[in-house]
């Protein structure tokens, strides 16, 4: 047949040549692979971070009985604290984790909008400072002197604590709470 084979060697080595510069080309210009993405690191999210931030504030303002402060006065909007709350409900693991939610909506609920500087207070009825204990009423005297509360007669803090009740029913109804009927 053939006498001599390196025609056909060279045609051999030529094309494998050629396909290995091609190999090459393509390795050097194909897209690079997606990577994994880097683990999550351990630490608080946004969320936590401004329950954090509420729960520090609400502990610090240390309310005495029943009183309603300016929704201005929070660390972060409003709206944001709700959603927080609203998500670590969602995310609670156990029922210690969604009492404190719990509290943290009622807790919320009591900030309101045009309280204005100076929280409300229900100023106590006549009969109501007869039947409180005489080192109690005291208390309750020097703790409205310290922070200067804006005491209201009982009409007008209904208003505010309407508002208040409403809020908070619908938060739990949202949130398929079951309350006990106070």
């Amino acid at each position: 047949m053939f006498e001599d084979f390196t025609p056909f060697i060279i045609a051999l080595v030529v094309t494998f040549s050629f396909m290995i510069c091609i190999a090459i080309w393509n390795s050097i210009n194909a897209p690079v692979p997606p990577q994994k993405a880097p683990p999550i690191e351990p630490g608080p999210s946004r969320t936590r971070e401004i329950l954090a931030r509420f729960s520090e504030f609400y502990m610090n303002l240390n309310p005495e009985g029943e009183m309603i402060f300016d929704s201005g006065i929070l660390p972060d909007p409003k709206q944001h604290i709700v959603h927080a709350l609203y998500v670590g409900f969602d995310e609670s693991e156990n029922d210690d984790e969604r009492s404190a939610i719990e509290r943290g909506l009622r807790a919320i609920a009591t900030f309101q909008e045009r309280v204005g500087d100076l929280p409300i207070k229900k100023e106590m009825s006549e009969i109501e400072k007869s039947l409180s204990p005489i080192n109690d009423q005291q208390n309750t005297d020097n703790i409205n002197i310290s922070y200067n509360f804006k005491l209201l007669d009982e009409e007008e803090f209904q208003r505010y604590s309407v508002l208040r009740d409403q809020e908070l029913e619908t938060h739990f109804q949202h949130l398929k709470i079951e309350t006990a009927e106070e």
